[in-house]
């Protein structure tokens, strides 16, 4: 009996001892936690960049690290969502401040740095950071740097042109990058009509009738097929208005009054002939001098506010 007490009082002792040290290094485990993340919150409201003693501006901490992400020791994914949570709230500010933006876009770079592949920053960060004029050009540049490391996703072009057109008020980039983003596998169909308006509106209808020409004849779908082609024929209507309005103005340069109706432009050896409407209809010309087409109600202007 003696011994069997004596086995049992070890094997009581023996459990307790490894209950202790589970104790013990449960709470080591959630102290390094916590000290981690306390130490890595304090790292993000640091400054991501600092202005040294001879005046120029250095990166900070965390950003020297991210510009070298074997420093992280393979935490490289768990530090860009640790920094994205951060940039999430910022841009989460009812009322963003210039220097919210600054942050932000310093937060996305160092999000891009550990995770290059991470595309939602790339795509929202790049939205927020658009919607400041002041930074228009840095979410330019974030979208840029997303469609490097994502070239076959239509999206990042997609909001290029987006951002081009909004936000800098450049409607033939806009257009060119719309452009881009329709012949990317899995783009939506509306893309070439709208970056055809686009660059319709930047006075490049050309442009955009040589884009969708080359779409249409790749098209196997008949009925998107159709719709191009009724779009190229819309835009053939704006290249021959704004032909025709030229003209006039030239006309009026000429003789000092308006014409008083579209032959007097070939009248007067200004155009060979007036084109002839694609859609059937007639070309009209209105008291001011503006020219329009009885089939077609509305230019090729892509709505925004000025």
């Amino acid at each position: 009996m003696t011994g069997h007490a004596r086995d049992t009082e070890g094997e009581v002792s023996e459990g307790l001892s490894v209950s202790t040290r589970g104790v013990w290094g449960g709470a080591a485990v959630l102290a390094l936690l916590v000290s981690m993340g306390f130490s890595w919150r304090l790292l993000l409201e640091r400054p991501l960049s600092e202005t040294g003693r001879e005046g120029r501006e250095r990166p900070g901490l965390l950003a020297a690290v991210s510009k070298r992400p074997s420093f992280s020791f393979g935490f490289q994914n768990f530090l860009a969502d640790v920094v994205w949570l951060e940039a999430v709230q910022v841009s989460g500010n009812l009322k963003m401040t210039p220097a919210d933006y600054d942050r932000l876009y310093q937060l996305l770079n160092v999000v891009a740095n550990f995770d290059p592949k991470f595309e939602i920053p790339y795509l929202l960060g790049g939205l927020v950071l658009g919607e400041s004029p002041l930074h228009a050009g840095e979410a330019l540049r974030v979208f840029d740097r997303g469609k490097t490391h994502h070239p076959a996703d239509w999206r990042f072009p997609f909001y290029m042109g987006f951002t081009h057109y909004f936000s800098v008020g450049d409607p033939e980039k806009a257009g060119a990058a719309m452009a881009e983003a329709a012949r990317l596998p899995g783009s939506p169909a509306y893309l070439p009509g709208l970056a055809s308006r686009m660059l319709s509106e930047a006075r490049k209808p050309e442009t955009a009738m040589a884009l969708l020409e080359t779409i249409a004849r790749q098209e196997n779908d008949p009925a998107r097929r159709s719709v191009l082609e009724r779009r190229i024929r819309e835009v053939a209507v704006e290249r021959d208005l704004q032909i025709l309005e030229s003209a006039v103005e030239r006309y009026r340069r000429k003789t000092g009054t308006v014409p008083e109706n579209l032959a007097d432009l070939v009248r007067e050896g200004i155009l060979a002939a007036v084109p002839a409407e694609p859609n059937g209809g007639r070309y009209l010309l209105e008291r001011g001098g503006k020219v329009r087409s009885d089939r077609v109600a509305q230019r090729l202007r892509v709505f925004r506010t000025r």
